[in-house]
């Protein structure tokens, strides 16, 4: 998500880079512009190895990178550089962030407040709550958990909270709340969520004494991600012989439910072909996550069917 967020803003800002170079006589073509975007995305993936780098140094001697950091923020003012020039933004927040989340990892709590203060993201806002927690400054985090907007993960930081200030029934019911929405099962947060309910439901359980910090390691998984499946998928229907032939004319394929998301043991996938105000041909195919079978959805009748008895109903 976070580098889908950075190539979203580094598209608008080529596009306005590319639009102040390039004069009537010689415009950039498509071409062009993805060139440039690949450049531009290749110092993304560069900056994300040195950052990795440095959160894994920083296991070992945190003060080190702590000079490091301060040394990477000021080349990166000073950065002259075509491609890296227009990130530079992006670079200082994330060395911002991880600076203070380091100074969180050591104890230094007031240190991390005054950079996080710098910034207005959700995630600076969430850092101040783990500070204040820290430091029993509970009326200060209180203060910004209920300023903030309602998403699940902030309901389960105020869980979290609820637990650092002895009330673990409300801490129990938001985790309780979250478990049962299955569609957010592979983030990282619903897991814990379900072990501090096992916790809570204990005779003794031990109560958090801090609130989770979400780290800015760019390699860290905020959930399990289904890519690889899901591009098998699309594959497989765009393969079918009835698909195959009408993918190129105004067609989409589309997954509309995965395992993670129903609970259930295969991915439904549509197919659909849109050559005037109204679909024209719909498929709809179920596909199962352990075989990658492929069956037809008769979503009229709600029936599935294998794809040689749908092939006879034609």
């Amino acid at each position: 998500m976070k580098n889908l967020q950075k190539m979203t803003f580094f598209f608008f800002l080529l596009l306005i880079s590319c639009k102040e170079e390039t004069n009537s006589v010689f415009p950039l073509t498509d071409y062009d512009t993805e060139m440039e975007m690949e450049k531009v995305s290749k110092e993304i993936n560069i900056f994300d190895d040195i950052l990795n780098k440095l959160y894994r140094a920083s296991e070992k001697n945190p003060k080190k990178t702590l000079v490091k950091i301060d040394s990477l923020y000021k080349a990166n003012e000073n950065e002259k550089d075509k491609y890296k020039s227009q990130i530079k933004e992006n670079i200082a927040d994330d060395l911002r962030m991880f600076k203070a989340e380091l100074l969180y990892n050591i104890g230094k709590y007031e240190k991390s407040i005054e950079i996080l203060k710098i910034g207005t993201s959700g995630h600076d806002e969430i850092g101040l709550v783990c500070n204040y927690v820290k430091l029993k400054k509970f009326d200060k985090a209180k203060r910004i958990l209920d300023s903030i907007p309602n998403y699940t993960f902030n309901t389960f930081i105020y869980a979290n909270f609820y637990e650092t200030i002895g009330k673990k029934n409300e801490a129990l019911n938001i985790y309780k709340t979250i478990q049962k929405d299955k569609g957010i099962n592979h983030f990282v947060y619903y897991k814990l969520a379900v072990e501090r309910i096992k916790e809570l439901e204990k005779l003794n359980p031990i109560l958090l004494n801090s609130v989770y910090y979400e780290t800015g390691r760019p390699d860290f998984e905020v959930c399990d991600a289904d890519n690889e499946n899901r591009t098998k998928v699309i594959e497989l229907v765009r393969e079918l012989p009835e698909v195959k032939d009408k993918y190129e004319k105004n067609a989409g394929i589309s997954i509309l439910e995965a395992p993670k998301d129903n609970g259930k043991n295969y991915y439904w996938v549509r197919f659909y072909e849109d050559n005037s105000l109204i679909f024209k041909t719909e498929y709809n195919f179920f596909i199962y996550q352990k075989t990658f079978e492929i069956k037809y959805f008769d979503k009229k009748n709600n029936k599935v069917l294998s794809l040689a008895e749908w092939r006879k109903t034609k």
